[in-house]
């Protein structure tokens, strides 16, 4: 899996009492659709429209794959 170095995610206001834990989870889910060759630098937005942090992990999973298709 790749590791990632840093990564800046901002979540909405109402995810703020278990932003840490879902900011994990949204790492992890875009680690995992990374392979060997990934990109130095990657940039994704995805929209929340009251997704829980589960969905914006397979939002940004599924954004990433998508981005690097062929990289990963």
């Amino acid at each position: 899996m790749t590791r990632i170095r840093r990564m800046t995610i901002t979540l909405p206001p109402r995810l703020r009492h278990v932003a840490e834990h879902e900011a994990r989870r949204i790492a992890r889910e875009a680690a995992a659709q990374l392979g060997d060759d990934a990109p130095r630098r990657l940039s994704v937005t995805v929209e929340g429209r009251g997704s829980s942090g589960h969905g914006l992990a397979a939002a940004v999973g599924r954004s990433v794959a998508t981005s690097t298709k062929g990289w990963g």
